[in-house]
């Protein structure tokens, strides 16, 4: 398990969309050490398809309380 910071991360994404899947492999090992291929590949899979979060959360809609007992 390791930690990807956002720097981490765009430096991945930048490296799988421009160049492909085993230069973005080479990117994450500068940052982590990874024994295996197979799960340096998965984590930079993981990590190109990470989005954006907006920079605020959507509103929330809150329904109205139904004050009526049931019948």
């Amino acid at each position: 398990m390791f930690v990807v910071s956002k720097e981490m991360a765009e430096a991945v994404q930048q490296a799988f969309y421009e160049q492909g899947e085993w230069p973005a492999v080479a990117e994450l090992r500068r940052h982590v050490h990874i024994a295996d291929n197979a799960s340096a590949l998965q984590a930079v899979r993981a990590i190109a398809s990470w989005r954006t979060l907006p920079a605020e959360p959507p509103a929330r809609h809150h329904e109205a309380k139904d004050d009526r007992a049931d019948t």
